[in-house]
C-alpha cells in the first residue's frame, strides 16, 4: 500500500455538472500541499477535467463506461491493485450501494456523502460537510467509518481558501451582481434569470454570468447579454473564480458546494435549489433559499436578488452572520485524515 497516494473515483458531465469534482479537486489540492500523490480515475472525463489535473497536480485515468457498470468497477479494481492506495475516495450519486461495497472490499474506502441514505457500506471514513450531516444515521451505515461532518469539513478549493484568508474590499464598494449556477447549469436558469435581472437592477450595476465548463448554451448566452447591455458580461470557466467573487456585491448561486466557498469568502448571496440532494442542505443554510425548479422561478429569483441589492445593510448583517462558519480550512483537515489515519490493509498481496 502506497503512504501517500489517494485515489479519487467521481465523474462529471453535462447532465450531472462538476459539482462532486470540485470537492474532490478541494481535497486533492490540499493532499499535494502536504505531500501526497494524487490519481483521479473517471468514466469520460471532460477536456475541463483534464486541464484541472494539471493545476492539482494529479493524474487523470480513464476507466470504461458506463458509469456504474461491471467494466468499469473491474476496471477500478484492477487499478487499485496497480496503484495500492492508502484509501480510495468515491463521490457520485450514480455510484450506488453494490458498488461502494465492491470497492470496500478490495480496499480502505472514503465516500462523500450528503445524504444517510445507505446502506451497510463498511465505509473507512464519510464526509459530510452539511450543517445537519446526521452522525447517528451515518454510524448506523458503517460503525467502523471515521466521521468528519459539519461545516468545518467545508470543501473548499485552494485559490478560495487562500483568499478567504485576506481582507476583503467593504460591500458599498462593489457595484457587481454576479450568477453562478455551477459547472453546467442543468435548468439553464442564467438565460431565463439574466434579462429579468437586468431590468430589476439599477443602470449602474453590472451583472455578470459565470458559465461554467459543462454549460451547454455558451453562445446564446453571450448572445443574450449582448443584447441587453454593456454592463453584462458573461465569462466561461475562468482560471480562478475569486477575482468574480470579491468584486460582486451580491452572488446569485446554484445551492451546492459554491455555497461553502462564498460563505468562506464572507459574501452575500442568494441560494438556488437546482437538485434534490440540495434541499437539505438548504434548509439550515447559512441564506436565503429560493427552489429553482418552479416554473414561476427565475422571477421569483429576480425578485428577491433585486431586493437584496436594494437593501445594502440587510446584505452587512448577513454577512455578519457568516463569520466563523466557514473557515476555509476543510479540506486540509479532510486530507490530513486521508493521510495520516491508519486504514485497515485489504487489498490483496
Amino acid at each position: 500500500m502506497s503512504s501517500s497516494l489517494v485515489l479519487f473515483r467521481v465523474d462529471a458531465t453535462a447532465a450531472m455538472g462538476m459539482g462532486h469534482l470540485m470537492r474532490c479537486r478541494a481535497i486533492a489540492e490540499a493532499i499535494t500541499e502536504q505531500g501526497g500523490t494524487v490519481v483521479f480515475a473517471m468514466v469520460d472525463p471532460l477536456p475541463a477535467a483534464q486541464a484541472m489535473m494539471a493545476a492539482i497536480p494529479a493524474q487523470l485515468i480513464a476507466l470504461p463506461g458506463p458509469a456504474n457498470s461491471e467494466e468499469d468497477l473491474v476496471a477500478l479494481r484492477e487499478l487499485m491493485r496497480v496503484l495500492r492506495p492508502r484509501i480510495t475516495v468515491v463521490d457520485g450519486y450514480h455510484l450506488d450501494d453494490a458498488y461502494l461495497r465492491a470497492v470496500a472490499r478490495e480496499a480502505p474506502l472514503g465516500v462523500l456523502w450528503d445524504s444517510a441514505e445507505h446502506q451497510d457500506v463498511a465505509a473507512d471514513l464519510i464526509i459530510d460537510a452539511s450543517p445537519n450531516a446526521p452522525r447517528d444515521a451515518y454510524a448506523a451505515i458503517s460503525a467502523q467509518a471515521l466521521l468528519l461532518l459539519g461545516p468545518r469539513m467545508a470543501l473548499i478549493r485552494r485559490d478560495i481558501r487562500h483568499a478567504a484568508a485576506q481582507p476583503q474590499q467593504a460591500l458599498a464598494a462593489r457595484e457587481q451582481v454576479l450568477i453562478s449556477f455551477g459547472g453546467s447549469d442543468p435548468l439553464n436558469l442564467s438565460m431565463a434569470l439574466l434579462p429579468l435581472l437586468r431590468e430589476r437592477l439599477p443602470a449602474n450595476v453590472g451583472l455578470t454570468v459565470l458559465a461554467g465548463a459543462a454549460y451547454a448554451h455558451h453562445q446564446d448566452l453571450q448572445d443574450l447579454a449582448d443584447k441587453l447591455s454593456p454592463a453584462v458580461r458573461v465569462v466561461v470557466n475562468p482560471p480562478s473564480v475569486v477575482p468574480l467573487f470579491l468584486g460582486a456585491g451580491l452572488v446569485v448561486s446554484a445551492a451546492g458546494g459554491t455555497i461553502g466557498e462564498l460563505v468562506a469568502l464572507g459574501l452575500p448571496a442568494l441560494s438556488v435549489v437546482v437538485a434534490q440532494n440540495q434541499v437539505a442542505a438548504s434548509v439550515d443554510g447559512p441564506y436565503p433559499c429560493v427552489d429553482g425548479r418552479t416554473a414561476a422561478a427565475p422571477e421569483h429569483i429576480a425578485t428577491m436578488a433585486a431586493a437584496m441589492w436594494q437593501d445594502l445593510p440587510g446584505r452587512e448583517r448577513l454577512v455578519q452572520g457568516l463569520r466563523g462558519v466557514v473557515d476555509g480550512q476543510g479540506a486540509v483537515r479532510v486530507a490530513n485524515a486521508l493521510l495520516t489515519t491508519h486504514f485497515r490493509e485489504r487489498l490483496a498481496s
